[in-house]
Formats: C-alpha cells, structure tokens, sequence
C-alpha cells in the first residue's frame, strides 16, 4: 500500500513537470505562429491572446496524452536504471504489479482528457473560428481606404472613397464596380454613403443618391441596352473573406449535440475521433509499463524519442480512422475499435513477454535445443 501510494505521488509530480514543459513549447509555437500572421495581416493583434488561448485549450488533448505515457514511462524507466525494478522482480514481484498504481494515476487524466476532447475542445475551436471570421468581416471594411481605390477579397468588387469623415461612419463620394462570374459589370456611384453593421456583426455600406449602371457581358454587348436607373438609398452588403466556411459548416468546431442531431458520416468521424483519444491516452498509459524495460546503460533520450514517436503514432492513425469513417470508406460501427484493440493486443503481449510468463512449453523447446547444441 505504501509502495502503491509512493508511486501514484512520484507520477503525478513528473506529470505537472512534464505537462508544464509541454505546455510552455505548445504556447511558445503558437505565439510564434500567431505573430507571423499578425505581422502579415491575416489576424488582428488585439485578438493575439485570445487566439493563444484558444488554440492552447485545442490541442490540450495531445498534450495531456503525451504527458501521461510521458510520466509513467520516465517514472518506471529511473527505476529499471537505478536497480530498484531488480529489487522488484527479485523479490518474486512482477510487472503486473504495477498496473493498479498505474490505473489509479492514469483514470483522473482520462477523465480530463474525456472532457476536452467532447466538450472543452470543440467549444474553443468554435470560439477561434468566430473571431477569424469577425477579424476577415472588419478587415474588409478596412479595405475602404479614403482617397483610393481598393478591391474586395473575393477580387469581384472595386471601390472608391471621397472625403470621408475621419471619425465617424459617413462618406463622402462613393464609386463601386461589381463583376460577376458571367462578365456582367455593375457600376455605382452616390454622393455620400455610411457604414453599419447588422445585428449578426455583417459590415454593410448605405450609400444615397445616386446611380446604378448596368453592363451587359462583353459577348453580348451589342444585343443588349445598358441600363442605367437612379436611386435615393442602396444597401452594400461587403464581402465576406473567399471561400470561407461558417462556423457550423466546420465539424470540428461542432458540440457533442450538434453532432449526435445530425449524424452524418463526417459527424461520426468526429464521435470516432472524440471517444477513441481517451482510449489511445490510457492504452498508452499502460503500453509504457512493458515499454519501460530499459539497459542501464542506455540514457533517457531514448525513451522520450519512444514516447513521442508512438504517441504521434497512435494519433496519426486516430486521425486517419477519422478520416475513413468521415469518406464512408469504413463505417462507424467497424472503424472506432481497431485502434484500441490493436494497442490492447500489444499491450497483452508485451507484459506476457516482460512479465516472465511465457515461460512454458515453448521455452522447455528452446531450452531442449540449446543443451543439445552444447553437448555436440
């Protein structure tokens, strides 16, 4: 009993060492990322730490699975080099031992893990697409630069602004083209204008008395009259960025529910990928226990590269049985278990060949055969 609480305390103190470590190289590769496309336009730098959070919370997850297969395989590998899993094993114990103080450490971790990965995650991805898409509406409306002309995201409008006033939300002149697809051209032209936003955050530009001009396509110029009409008040809705999803066309930004209503392949990709990682967090958890049968002679980098490697692994293959769930190349029923059987069936494996049981008929064989080759 003493030995088992020692070790769940020695565990959990390499866990918050390991788990701040990680988390300070997720933060720092974030800030990096988020100050490159801060310094090139693409976010807003009064949204730098919102962004940081959010996208910290997003990949807590692989944090949290790295740092428990991380802790228990540090933990049990300082006692493979400084002889203490000989004492062990020489007092007639066995590895198997050693899975209840590993199940009582890991079981609060896969509880944590469970509840970012279900509900915490999904929520901070919803929260970051929301603000990347409130930072790409303002910055088209920035785009309006007084005094020149400018182009909208989508490369279909070109405007023109005169004598605005700088602190507030009237225009002066306002001059717009609009292209579509088919060639036709719409030209607008007012005599003063303001901006507004609707109650969904949507920029729009009101522009007064003016005309709007109508081209025909360039193929068909000469069958066709340009039109041109006047106007007292015209509304402008301004481009939202190219191509760019809402927020509940993203299903790894949708909630637990929204998943469950709809239920479609991608959604069950999502399920798949939500429930299997705190399954592959405690498989791994447990997998260190064989895996910690280290040479002391060896150092532990090597057994941090292992982690890693068979960490990035499992979730490489997570990922993919997602992706074949969401393709309907598997369904769900036959695509959320092998993952977690195979590294159970590992797992199985490894502790019958480090626990000493397969000691039996095959090794008496083995045995048989080596005192035959001596004695010839």
């Amino acid at each position: 009993m003493i030995f088992h609480k020692s070790l769940v305390e020695e565990l959990r103190g390499v866990a918050g060492v390991v788990f701040a470590t990680l988390l300070t190289i997720v933060v720092t590769s974030t800030l990096i990322r988020t100050l490159g496309r801060a310094a090139s336009g693409k976010a807003d730098a009064e949204l730098l730490l919102p962004l940081i959070a959010l996208s910290t919370v997003s990949a807590l997850t692989l944090v949290i699975s790295l740092t428990a297969f991380m802790s228990v395989l540090l933990v049990l590998s300082r006692m493979w080099k400084e002889s203490e899993m000989v004492v062990w094993l020489a007092s007639g114990q066995s590895l198997r031992r050693f899975i209840r103080p590993i199940w009582s450490f890991l079981w609060p971790i896969v509880l944590l893990i469970s509840f970012v990965s279900l509900f915490l995650a999904p929520w901070a991805r919803e929260q970051s697409e929301a603000l990347k898409q409130g930072f790409e509406s303002r910055e088209e409306a920035r785009r309006v630069a007084p005094g020149q002309f400018g182009e909208s995201q989508t490369g279909k409008r070109v405007f023109f602004v005169e004598n605005p006033e700088s602190d507030s939300a009237e225009l002066g002149m306002v001059f717009v083209v609009t292209r579509e697809p088919d060639g036709r051209e719409t030209v607008l032209m007012a005599s003063r204008g303001r901006f507004r936003t609707d109650d969904e955050g949507q920029p729009w530009v009101t522009i007064r008395d003016g005309t709007r001009t109508d081209l025909p396509a360039w193929q068909v110029a000469g069958q066709r009259a340009i039109r041109t009409m006047t106007f007292q008040s015209y509304e402008l809705e301004v481009d939202s960025s190219p191509g760019g999803a809402s927020i509940e066309s993203s299903v790894r930004a949708q909630s637990l529910v929204s998943l469950l209503l709809q239920l479609g392949p991608q959604q069950l990709g999502e399920i798949a990928f939500r429930i299997g990682t705190p399954m592959v967090c405690l498989l791994l958890g447990l997998l260190a226990i064989p895996l910690s049968v280290v040479n002391p002679r060896m150092g532990r980098s090597f057994h941090l590269l292992v982690a890693f490697l068979i960490t990035m692994t499992a979730n490489n293959l997570l990922s993919v049985t997602q992706a074949w769930i969401a393709q309907g190349r598997v369904s769900f029923a036959m695509g959320w278990w092998p993952l977690p059987l195979a590294l159970t069936l590992l797992f199985v494996a490894l502790m019958w060949f480090r626990s000493g049981l397969r000691r039996g008929p095959l090794e008496m064989v083995w045995l048989g055969i080596r005192r035959l080759r001596s004695q010839s």
